[in-house]
């Protein structure tokens, strides 16, 4: 018989995102929704290694949180030097990486470049295909290889709903996203034993300086609105949730596609039935 006696069912200890004296790596961390992670791994009681190749910006998010709670570390995710360098220094600092929240990316560059695969410039593809997969693949191979060291980690991987969905005219960003989702289930399996866990998030339109254009469009913005049932997403409302699946928490989630997206994939588009029934 399933359920047991009162006597033996172990008392609920409700765990909290509580990530005090945890090290956290959070790269594109200048902007967007890295920034926004920034912040919410720091109000969490992190401590923040704010990498970016931005270092005015990257900057900036270190003087807004305090010297006491952030690092900025340069780092371009495509280059192996670099993403080696940065783990390097960000364990002789602080002596471990508990979380990698990874964020980088180029979003003008999809906005204006991508496109079908048969109008799509082939260096547009090689551009962003090396900066989203590949780009993600080397800070995996690297933190992940400090975490086996640890036997404990939390890799957050920011993928996308256009990887799990049709979305016209983003071919190249679509096909690096997929491969990210895809990298998360192998990866989760194959790092699970060593007490690893690997999760991503897919948002779908959030609102960030980067997508002004749409934004300040009232027309452009409305269907962007009409899109998603509760609203267009923000960018702390994903760097809350990465702060949850770093924590102990999230200690049994891995290998999760994780939708974070306000609707946008649980419908196809709007309809007033009651005046389509009345009519």
């Amino acid at each position: 018989m399933s359920g047991g006696g009162g006597s033996q069912t172990r008392p609920y200890r409700p765990r909290v995102s509580n990530l005090t004296g945890k090290i956290a790596l959070i790269t594109g961390a200048a902007s967007g929704i890295g920034r926004a992670g920034a912040r919410a791994f720091a109000a969490a009681g992190a401590t923040v290694v704010v990498a970016d190749l931005n270092e005015k910006g990257g900057r900036a998010v270190v003087a807004e949180l305090g010297a006491d709670k952030a690092v900025f570390q340069p780092l371009d995710v495509r280059s192996s030097e670099q993403v080696q360098a940065a783990v390097t220094e960000t364990v002789r600092r602080f002596g471990r990486i508990d979380a990698l929240f990874h964020n980088a990316m180029n979003v003008p560059l999809v906005n204006r470049g991508d496109n079908r695969a048969t109008e799509l410039s082939e260096g547009v593809w090689r551009e962003i295909t090396d900066l989203v997969l590949t780009g993600t693949f080397l800070c995996c191979k690297y933190v992940g290889q400090q975490m086996l060291k640890q036997r404990s980690g939390s890799l957050i991987l920011t993928a996308t709903t256009d990887a799990l969905i049709g979305q016209a005219g983003l071919d190249a960003y679509t096909a690096a996203k997929g491969g990210v989702v895809a990298l998360t289930r192998s990866l989760a399996a194959g790092l699970s034993p060593e007490g690893i866990r690997v999760n991503a998030i897919c948002p779908s339109f959030v609102e960030t300086p980067h997508q002004a254009p749409f934004m300040d469009n009232p027309a452009e913005r409305r269907k962007i609105e009409d899109l998603h049932l509760m609203g267009i997403m923000q960018p702390e409302e994903i760097a809350d949730f990465a702060v949850y699946l770093a924590s102990d928490k999230a200690k049994r989630m891995t290998g999760g596609i994780h939708v974070v997206d306000s609707g946008y994939t649980a419908f196809k588009g709007r309809m007033d039935i009651k005046a389509t029934v009345a009519s």
